[in-house]
């Protein structure tokens, strides 16, 4: 029951994706020209950003129905769904502009025949900026599955020999890492479905080969961007939980050891500060992942319609 909300972002993205192919219904031009390029990026990118909000809110609303989850992790999973639905229709939809970009139609006057990489055209920062968010994290869900206590959600720390426990939740143990890794793996390879479509499309008709360069740049980092933000707001989120845990948990212990003349540890004693250094970080990477989602993607140079 745990893994049902992704079920439902999944569902919730195939149907936000599949929806934009009502979206655009104007005749084929004779020849695919960079203001047909532009218009159809544009209403692609819109379309993405509006059922990836629907399909967060909607997936939200399913999470949270009574029966859906079971248990003390019933909140955190709901919430984790939201970024991630986000990211899975958001990414689903780019693909589907992708895959139906405007294609040339009647004689082709050139051809290039040119080798494109699943990264060559994407910004060699938001690469590196996605890549490190996803990996992120995986290493955050992985701690979390090995420093949580056994019931996958919570931290427990104990003190003066194991005389002095405590405990406190939500911690990204399995219960929460879990679901987010898997939700994170299925925006991967949707992502890197995408970038492969963007590399192979059928080239735009112009003079200028540096347009052609910035429509499949511009491309790239609509994709990038909302896989850069989902995976950071997911790994910010896990991180600012785990760390109020680590700080809840140890604070107590030190107080019960304080109260009773007891030594805490040194270790346990410097936990209070792992716990809210991990927390502040937390915030200020999901912040991140706010900020990248709103950066604008490369500009392109405008160009004159082919001649017939």
């Amino acid at each position: 029951m745990a893994l049902l909300p992704l079920l439902v972002v999944l569902l919730v993205a195939v149907a936000a994706a599949s929806g934009t192919g009502f979206v655009r219904r104007s005749p084929p031009s004779r020849e695919t020209t960079v203001a047909a390029a532009r218009r159809h990026a544009s209403v692609s990118s819109v379309a993405a950003v509006a059922l990836g909000v629907t399909a967060a809110l909607g997936t939200g609303v399913v999470a949270t129905l009574p029966g859906t989850l079971q248990g003390a992790s019933r909140n955190g999973v709901a919430a984790l769904s939201v970024p991630l639905a986000f990211g899975i229709a958001y990414t689903a939809v780019l693909l589907l502009g992708e895959l139906t970009w405007p294609r040339p139609e009647g004689d082709l006057r050139r051809a290039r025949l040119v080798h494109r990489g699943l990264f060559d055209a994407a910004p060699r920062s938001l690469v590196a900026l996605t890549t490190g968010a996803l990996v992120g994290g995986g290493v955050v869900v992985l701690l979390g599955a090995l420093l949580a206590a056994p019931d996958g959600r919570s931290f427990g720390v104990s003190a003066a020999g194991g005389t002095i426990r405590g405990a406190a939740s939500p911690f990204a143990g399995l219960a929460y890492g879990g679901p987010a890794a898997l939700g994170l793996l299925a925006l991967a390879l949707l992502t890197g479905a995408a970038l492969r479509v963007v590399a192979q499309r059928p080239a735009v008709v112009t003079a200028d080969d540096r347009i052609e360069a910035a429509l499949r740049r511009a491309s790239a980092h609509r994709v990038l961007r909302g896989t850069a933000a989902t995976a950071l707001v997911v790994t910010g989120g896990l991180l600012a939980v785990s760390g109020n845990a680590v700080r809840s948990a140890s604070s107590g212990v030190i107080a019960t050891a304080s109260a009773n003349g007891l030594d805490a540890g040194t270790t346990v004693a410097a936990l209070p500060w792992v716990g809210g250094i991990l927390a502040v970080l937390g915030l200020v990477t999901a912040l991140a992942g706010v900020v990248v989602l709103a950066a604008r993607a490369p500009g392109v140079p405008a160009d004159e319609p082919i001649a017939a």
